[in-house]
């Protein structure tokens, strides 16, 4: 009861998280992290990003996918790093439509902030 309690409040919080997500990660570090971590597990076939009855039909839902799949297997992935995955899926395999941010990040904004005073 208490895993599925644990797993269903995972979840969520990623499901928030995706409704944010644009896929602005380095999809070239995404290959290397999912070609390194425990994904090739269960996902050892592209077939499977493939296939016409797959389950991910969205950005969001790629995103949230990939953080159950982190969350599952205790990888232990930073956000940025899913990020990355999310980016590297969605190019190599999903083609979802990428939404642009046109805002800078605050790690940019910061950077210009310290440089500038």
């Amino acid at each position: 009861m208490k895993k599925s309690i644990n797993i269903t409040i995972m979840t969520m919080c990623g499901l928030i998280l995706a409704g944010s997500a644009l896929a602005e990660g380095n999809s070239s570090n995404g290959k290397k992290i999912y070609s390194k971590s425990e994904c090739l597990r269960c996902h050892q076939t592209n077939q499977l990003f493939t296939r016409k009855d797959r389950k991910v039909k969205t950005l969001p839902q790629l995103n949230s996918q990939v953080r159950k799949c982190d969350t599952q297997l205790n990888t232990h992935l930073f956000h940025d790093e899913i990020e990355d995955v999310v980016a590297y899926l969605n190019q190599a395999h999903y083609k979802f439509p990428v939404k642009k941010n046109n805002n800078k990040t605050t790690k940019e904004k910061t950077n210009k902030e310290s440089t500038d005073g």
